[in-house]
């Protein structure tokens, strides 16, 4: 097994099974596709739509059981902000 591989086995008995590598390269692929948009199409904009995906991610990871404290700190540990 690889080190980005994680192996779960849910409370039903269910095999969990997922690769963070492939996970991060469908990321990095979709978010390319979206960027070739920007400035040919009408009314599109990249950072507004990341935006978007960032709201749905939050939804989706609240519903899978992430509390808000974690998001938060996922939030601040990969943040480039200045503080």
């Amino acid at each position: 097994m690889k080190d980005s591989e994680i192996v779960e086995v849910l409370a039903d008995g269910t095999i969990y099974h997922f690769d963070l590598d492939v996970c991060d390269a469908e990321a990095d692929r979709a978010l390319e596709e979206l960027y070739t948009k920007e400035g040919k199409q009408l009314g599109f904009d990249y950072s507004a739509t990341v935006f978007s995906l960032f709201i749905e991610a939050i939804h989706i990871l609240t519903r899978s059981g992430w509390s808000t404290t974690q998001l938060v700190e996922e939030v601040l540990s990969h943040s480039e902000a200045n503080e």
